[in-house]
């Protein structure tokens, strides 16, 4: 993983769980030397992680003289240096359109946009599917869209049914048919950290409802029949 959000919620995230993060190499000075191999840290068992800075905010007005195509591809760029050693390397990115997300996208094959079941979190897709497609043509990209993920559904919520309903009337199977729901074992983990308690019914359902989601990401990549 690459936390390429200088809020640096994915290690933030992923700290609560595992414990302090310590950065090897800066990722803004990984990005610089033009690789990253100094800059993994090893989390658990099949799973690394770049972590995020907040000086990442500042890189992208240290590429104001760099040609346009060439600031762009950065990070892939690195990217090709190590992504043969994985089988997956997700890139996290910020929620607005910058430089970062320039890079994260010319470096990715898929994409797949997060939406959160409010008004906001519509209208910030159709900006972001204006964005991406935008990209696309004038960059002549390959990269393909998994899809769309609803999360923080709530059940019982008018609203949250209401704008699913409304995103899956306008987008039909681009958005997936698992669902991430605003239950508290979420909050929990996003606060605690996740837990893997077996005699947990709680655990047990929320890491279902994950695994569903991830089964049938891979399943829109190809990956998984």
């Amino acid at each position: 993983m690459i936390d390429f959000d200088p809020q640096r919620n994915a290690t933030q995230f992923l700290e609560a769980g595992y414990g302090e993060i310590k950065e090897r190499l800066a990722l803004e000075l990984a990005l610089k030397n033009n690789s990253f191999e100094k800059a993994i840290v090893n989390v658990d068992n099949n799973l690394d992680i770049i972590p995020g800075s907040w000086k990442l905010s500042l890189w992208p007005s240290d590429l104001e003289k760099i040609p346009q195509m060439t600031r762009h591809t950065i990070l892939k760029q690195a990217l090709g240096k190590i992504k043969d050693k994985y089988d997956y390397i997700i890139i996290d990115v910020p929620p607005s359109t910058s430089e970062l997300t320039h890079n994260a996208v010319f470096a990715s094959d898929y994409v797949v946009i997060p939406v959160p079941a409010q008004r906001s979190g519509y209208n910030a897709l159709k900006d972001s599917i204006k964005y991406l497609s935008g990209l696309k043509k004038d960059y002549n990209l390959s990269f393909k869209t998994s899809g769309f993920i609803l999360y923080l559904v709530a059940k019982s919520n008018r609203t949250n049914q209401s704008i699913a309903k409304e995103l899956r009337d306008n987008f039909g199977k681009a958005v997936f048919s698992n669902e991430i729901y605003n239950r508290d074992r979420v909050q929990r983990w996003s606060d605690k950290g996740i837990t893997h308690k077996q005699t947990d019914t709680h655990d047990k359902r929320t890491h279902e409802m994950y695994s569903l989601v991830f089964h049938e990401l891979l399943y829109r990549m190809g990956d998984e029949k």
